[in-house]
């Protein structure tokens, strides 16, 4: 299942990676409760950000390239570093709209990768792009984002 999970991960931000295993020796001497919920979606969580961290930066496209991934708040949070692009273009409202829209035909998708991906992310993903080291937007999706296209 984690493999699956994996490969939600590179669907989503489009970017091809090498299958991962979780590292197992995590959370070996703890007292937690395995069968909790909380630990169960963490550790799942780890098992899908951890390899693709590892491989960072990816390179996504002439312009982008994938430099941070990481969880808060069963958020999974993706940072990009934008090349040949000036602020002032990644600013524009139809720029944002475009990547907004790509972002979402990719997120709502009804599969059942995007099924898992959403249940180990429940509340969303959030897309930080930067130019110059410099956070100049910010586009958050959450799964009420693609209620029209759900039952």
């Amino acid at each position: 299942m984690l493999k699956k999970i994996a490969l939600i991960f590179v669907s989503l931000i489009l970017v091809s990676c090498d299958n991962a295993k979780p590292n197992s020796s995590q959370n070996d001497n703890s007292i937690i409760e395995p069968s909790s919920p909380d630990n169960y979606l963490d550790e799942a969580q780890d098992a899908v950000i951890n390899p693709i961290r590892k491989k960072l930066p990816i390179t996504v496209d002439q312009i982008t390239t994938l430099t941070g991934i990481y969880k808060n708040d069963n958020v999974i949070n993706y940072q990009y570093d934008v090349k040949k692009l000036t602020k002032y273009a990644l600013l524009l409202p139809t720029t944002q709209d475009t990547i907004r829209n790509n972002l979402l035909a990719t997120y709502c998708k009804d599969t059942e990768d995007i099924r898992q991906l959403k249940t180990l992310f429940p509340n969303g993903a959030n897309y930080h792009y930067f130019i110059n080291n410099q956070e100049i937007i910010i586009i958050e999706i959450e799964p009420s984002d693609c209620a029209p296209n759900q039952t």
